[in-house]
């Protein structure tokens, strides 16, 4: 291989180097970024459950107040 030949290759190769270290470097703050977002979804998602489980208790108490709202407007007479 001449020596311009060799020079060349070698310069592409640092090159190519280069790009490949910018590229993981993208690639680390891509998954840095997807952790955060990870993060974020979970919490999103427990704070959801905790206020279906909110949900549902009220809708319990609701339905309990309710029968005995009936039972009041409407009591049953004993014949």
């Amino acid at each position: 291989m001449a020596d311009p030949e060799r020079n060349q290759s070698l310069l592409d190769f640092k090159n190519k180097l280069l790009e490949s270290r910018e590229w993981e470097a993208k690639l680390k703050a891509l998954r840095l970024e997807i952790k955060g977002l990870q993060h974020d979804f979970d919490v999103s998602e427990d704070n959801i459950k905790a206020l279906q489980s909110v949900g549902q208790i009220i809708g319990e108490v609701l339905k309990q107040l309710d029968e005995e709202r009936c039972k009041q407007l409407h009591p049953r007479t004993r014949e």
